[in-house]
């Protein structure tokens, strides 16, 4: 898997921009939570641009690949 950033965007944007898209109306970002398996303040206060730690990086890449690969 290759992803392609713009000159100024980071992984974490990309992050941001991805688990943004992956929400809905019946899927929130407490569901996407459980499915990393990882606390949910954590997963809020990445998504607010704080600093968290790289279990969050790895939980999404877990899930995304199971997703993209379905």
């Amino acid at each position: 898997m290759t992803i392609y950033l713009s000159e100024n965007q980071d992984v974490s944007d990309w992050m941001r921009k991805e688990i943004t898209a992956m929400l809905g109306k019946r899927y929130k970002l407490t569901h996407l939570s459980e499915d990393m398996n990882v606390n949910y303040a954590k997963l809020y206060r990445f998504m607010r641009g704080k600093n968290v730690g790289t279990e969050i990086y790895d939980s999404f890449f877990r899930v995304y690949l199971r997703q993209w690969n379905s």
